[in-house]
Formats: structure tokens, sequence, C-alpha cells
């Protein structure tokens, strides 16, 4: 099905407080980094925080944005944004959880990266969940465009997972947005004026094959350099499977290739990176719930997408620290960069469920670090983060309560040194840790631990935040 964006975006909120216009190039050239929103040189941080409350409105959602700067990211400089707030179409609603996924691109190759975040319960007439674009610029965000699909008034839209790349190698970053029932394929060029080009649904039901996707991610799989994307979900045998779109100059068709996983499991997290540097790359899913305390399944990259052989790791794995339990979570979260400036990128692995240490912290959770090299991962030297590592320093109550560190993780190096930082989410109390990297990965020493208050997010009753990978 073609052409079900007849109507794409439903509006484009210009705002109230807009900075001034800037001249732009004719040519303007693409941001470096896809996080980098004010077109600075420097990585920033969005968090999304779908539970937020928003004035009186539960459940309205919120997206943080932390500023980043040459010595890192600085968390005295940031912006918190609505669907309240002036350059952002619509209006914050009870459980409209805006922010619930998020992805990063520069959409309108102005230099500036945008930043894509849905709202699964934003109900606009008959139609169920938008997507909305915070356009960057240099003074922050200049406006932002809001979306849906306008003919399935049963759809719920872009509720399990988003991501964007180029996928038909025509210089402009595409989106996939995935529901229960729908991968859809919405093609760039994308601009501040709401235009942009051809979107179709993916789901090939006609041709036999059932999708009920539950994430999906994307990135350069294959050695041809156009970004391809990879959906996990059910099928009709109710098997997890993962489904391989190539990207191409046709842009992506049908999945070109089907890989189930060892056990069957309904939420993962998804993350691609070439771990063994060998130019392809190798796609790792985190399966927390498969009833054994988690485990993370890589498929390593070929000229024909994931390869078959599938990679397991779990805690009972030679030299990685831990031992299986039921109650574990392991693979909750996952994140991919180079944690130590080796030139391979490295695994983080959320496991908000562990009890550390000496049982003095129940289900405080913890971070587990995987090192990439010539067998893609391993064991060997990994690292495991909790609140027993020296200078992380444990929520007040985390002896009493669950906070679940670990809960979501993300590997990014914000100030160019080469070694990427550990951003750690402990959602049950509302925190947000960064480690340090080092030559030896993110140490504890010199951590800091951040409040909801400390970040903004006071006046919301609720803050889980989560990062985008």
């Amino acid at each position: 099905m073609t052409g079900f964006f007849t109507a794409a975006f439903l509006a484009t909120a210009a705002a109230v407080t807009a900075p001034v216009a800037l001249a732009t190039p004719a040519a303007a050239a693409t941001a470096k980094y896809p996080d980098d929103f004010n077109g600075d040189g420097y990585r920033d941080l969005a968090i999304g925080n779908p539970n937020a409350k928003v004035g009186t409105v539960k459940g309205a959602g919120a997206v943080l944005v932390v500023w980043g700067t040459a010595k890192g990211l600085d968390f005295g400089k940031k912006t918190i944004v609505t669907q309240n707030s002036p350059y952002v179409a619509g209006t914050a609603e009870t459980h409209d959880f805006f922010g619930t996924k998020i992805t990063t691109a520069d959409l309108n190759k102005d230099g500036y990266a945008d930043i894509v975040a849905t709202a699964p319960g934003e109900v606009d007439g008959k139609y169920h969940g938008t997507i909305t674009v915070l356009w960057g610029s240099k003074s922050g965000f200049s406006n932002g465009s809001s979306y849906h699909h306008p003919s399935c008034t049963t759809c719920h839209f872009a509720t399990t997972g988003i991501a964007a790349g180029d996928f038909d190698a025509d210089g402009h970053p595409d989106i996939v947005a995935t529901d229960a029932n729908h991968v859809w394929y919405l093609r760039g060029p994308f601009t501040k004026a709401g235009k942009r080009g051809t979107a179709t649904v993916l789901d090939h039901r006609a041709s036999g094959t059932y999708i009920d996707p539950t994430g999906v991610v994307s990135g350069r799989v294959t050695k041809d350099g156009t970004y391809d994307f990879a959906v996990v979900g059910y099928d009709n045998t109710w098997h997890t499977r993962v489904w391989f779109y190539r990207g191409g100059a046709k842009g992506p068709g049908a999945p070109v290739k089907k890989v189930r996983l060892p056990l069957d499991v309904y939420d993962v997290s998804t993350t691609i990176a070439d771990f063994n540097q060998d130019g392809y790359g190798d796609l790792a899913i985190g399966a927390y719930d498969n009833g054994k305390g988690g485990a993370v399944y890589v498929l390593p990259g070929t000229s024909t997408g994931p390869s078959t052989k599938i990679k397991t790791f779990t805690q009972a794995t030679a030299d990685v620290p831990g031992t299986p339990d039921r109650t574990d979570q392991w693979g909750e979260d996952i994140s991919a960069a180079d944690a130590n400036g080796d030139g391979y990128p490295d695994l983080a692995i959320g496991n908000p469920t562990e009890t550390p240490g000496t049982a003095t912290y129940p289900s405080a959770g913890e971070v587990t670090i995987l090192r990439g090299g010539p067998a893609v991962l391993s064991g060997k030297y990994s690292h495991q983060y909790d609140y027993t590592t020296p200078g992380i320093v444990a929520p007040p109550d985390a002896d009493e309560v669950d906070t679940w560190f670990g809960a979501h993780v993300l590997l990014r190096d914000y100030n160019r040194d080469g070694r990427a930082e550990l951003l750690s989410a402990a959602t049950e109390a509302g925190d947000v840790y960064l480690l340090p990297g080092t030559s030896g990965g993110p140490t504890g020493t010199g951590s800091l631990r951040l409040t909801a208050a400390e970040l903004g997010m006071g006046s919301y009753t609720s803050f889980s935040p989560q990062f985008t990978d």
C-alpha cells in the first residue's frame, strides 16, 4: 500500500518565541553527529519521559535535551519539550505518552540534527498515534511538525519502534516506524514546511507474511554503504524472528532475510554496531524475558544481512560477571559504542532487577559491558557496574526499595576523547547516572548522579528516563 500519507502532516506549529531565522547555504552540510541539535559540533542528549505530568495532565509526556560542550554534557544547559511548548504541534493531553520512542537524524540536511518523537496515545479525531519532528537550529528547536496515518482508524501508529536512515541511497534520511501490525516506511526528504516523499506500508500480509513487530533498529549491515533496518517481532506461528530489510536505490521492499531467535521473547532491545570491525554491521538483541534471566543474541553481519549463526551471551558465558537468576532481566536495554578507545565498539547491557553484592540493595540493578573485538563480543575483560562500584552514589533509599539502575543504558562519547561515557537510568528512583570513559572503560570515579529535580523534571511526578540508541 502506498500513498497513505496523502496529507501527511496534520500540523506545523510556528514558534511563538521562534529564534531569528538564519541564512542557510543552498547546500548546507549534514550534521556531523545525528544528535547535534544546535550544530555546534558537540553531541547532545535527548531523553524521553513518556510518563511526565505536564501541569495537571498525567502521562502527557516530555522530551528532555541536555546540551553538549567541549567538556561533555552540561547538565546546567537543558531544554524540556512538551506538546504545550510553543513550537510543537498539538496539546499535552492525558496519556499521550509523548516521548515514548525517540530517534535522531538531520532530516532536512540543514546542518542541525532533529528529534523524532512518538506519542502513541495521541488521539486526533479517529486516528491514534503521532510522530513529532522537533527541528534543530542554532538556537535550539525552532518549530515542530506532527503527522499520523490519515486512513487507518484501528492503527496505533508508531507504538513499538522508530528508526531513521537513508534507506534508498538518495542522500536524504528516511523514517521507519512500527506498531503491533505494521511496518511503515516514510521516505525523505523532509522539510519544515511539512513536505516529504512517498510512504509505504511494508507488512506484506498479501504475500502470506505476518509481522507483529516489537522493535526496529537501523544501521549499515552490508558493505554497500546504504542504511538497512531490522524488525524484531512475532510471526503467525508466535515465534520470535528478525526480518531484515535491505536498503538500496529503490528503497526497502519485502524483507530479504528472516531469522528465528533461539528462544521466543516478547519485548526486546536492539542495536547495530560493527563489533569486530570487519565492515559489516552486527545486530545485537537484548532478550531480558527469555525465562532464564535474560540473554543477548548477536547476529554477525554478512553481505546478505544478519547471519543465521547466532552468538548467545548470558551471565553464564565465560568471563561474564554474575550468575543467571530467573528474576534477572539481563538485556532489558543495550547500547553500543567504543568504551575504551581500542577501536572496537563495546556493548552495555542493563539488568535492572539484579541484586548486586551482598544483597544490600534489592533489585537495585546493574550494567555489564562486554568488549568488542575480532571475536565480535567477548566476556573477557568485561566490567560490571552497580551501587557497590567505587564512586557510584546510591539513592538514599536504595537499600529498601527497587531502583532499577540499568533499566535504560546509553554509550556515547560526548567529550570527544575517543572513549564513550556510560549513561544509566535508575527508572524507579527517577535518577540518571553518568560514568566517565577511560582507557579501561567507564569508571565510577567522578561519576554523576542526577535526580529528576536536578534535571529540571521536578514538576513531573513520574520521571522514567529513556534514551535513544
